[in-house]
């Protein structure tokens, strides 16, 4: 396993996903959309990309830490800078909630739907960093409860990101082999029913389980699993994108985009999960050599490979 090639992956590959799914917005197929695509000089990211960098920026500066209170700093500082990357009410909210009543990050958080939290997908679609540099750890849960409580405090906005963060780590030791079956998709959805603290993500992650049993169509996966804002209706359906063609970038991810609702953040999501199992040797380089601020997310990766083998 080449570890590099695998944080590359994912950190490209969501950044990717997200925007392209941002384009596909305005498209109803895959041929029109890969036409735009190959007409624009720059693929530019989201909010979804924005804040996955500034997690990846606030391990780096904490040394490998999640520190919830400097990671809604950077959040905030990030937003103020660049306002206009697309993002929801939900972080403008509680950015404005810390400056205006001298709250922290997650008191703000705590007080977004009637002091419910969110449960959107917006702490999921931002993980990738998580599910990298934490693969390894038997504490995974922990560090993803303190990279979305900045945000979100819902258990479902919670139970979204571990899950998915879970998804990613668990196909970073992988090598990808189209030939080789043995990939045991079923195992990897039990895995993640185990990882689940909600029991609504249980229910979820057990269609998902029939529903590859059944080699059901993105379609109907969509229908079953849902495919739209919220952590609950979102994961489940990335990660079933993701297990029904793991071993084409570009396939997968098409397919899943214009198949979702939320298709910027879906794409983040499906992205994060191909790039992290194909590696970034694997993401067609057509699409790759035009992200915004590539050579940035190649620097991100690098020095979250230098703290990681320290």
């Amino acid at each position: 396993m080449n570890l590099k090639e695998k944080f590359l992956g994912g950190l490209v590959g969501s950044a990717l996903g997200d925007s392209i799914g941002q384009l596909a917005f305005s498209h109803s197929n895959s041929e029109s959309l890969k036409q735009e695509i190959e007409l624009l000089s720059v693929l530019n990211y989201t909010d979804d990309t924005a804040m996955a960098l500034g997690i990846a920026e606030s391990l780096i500066i904490n040394q490998g830490k999640i520190n919830s209170e400097h990671l809604g700093k950077t959040f905030h500082e990030n937003y103020l800078r660049e306002p206009n990357r697309g993002y929801a009410i939900g972080p403008p909210s509680i950015f404005s909630m810390v400056e205006k009543q001298n709250l922290t990050y997650l008191q703000a958080a705590s007080r977004l739907f009637d002091r419910q939290g969110s449960f959107g997908n917006g702490a999921s679609m931002r993980i990738a960093p998580v599910g990298l540099f934490f693969f390894d750890s038997e504490y995974l849960y922990e560090e993803v409860i303190k990279s979305a409580i900045v945000t979100h405090t819902h258990p479902l906005g919670i139970d979204g990101a571990a899950v998915l963060a879970k998804g990613i780590s668990m196909v970073i030791p992988i090598i990808p082999d189209e030939q080789d079956e043995a990939q045991n998709w079923d195992y990897f959805i039990l895995q993640l029913q185990k990882f689940a603290r909600t029991v609504d993500f249980k229910k979820k992650l057990g269609s998902l389980k029939e529903l590859t049993k059944k080699d059901e169509t993105l379609k109907i996966a969509s229908f079953i699993l849902g495919a739209d804002i919220t952590a609950h209706r979102s994961v489940p359906f990335a990660l079933y994108s993701f297990i029904s063609n793991p071993h084409s970038f570009e396939e997968c991810l098409l397919d899943s985009i214009l198949t979702s609702e939320d298709r910027d953040t879906i794409g983040a999501m499906v992205g994060g999960l191909l790039g992290s199992f194909l590696g970034i040797q694997n993401v067609p380089s057509k699409w790759k050599n035009k992200l915004e601020d590539y050579e940035y997310i190649e620097e991100i990766a690098s020095e979250l490979i230098i703290l990681k083998e320290l």
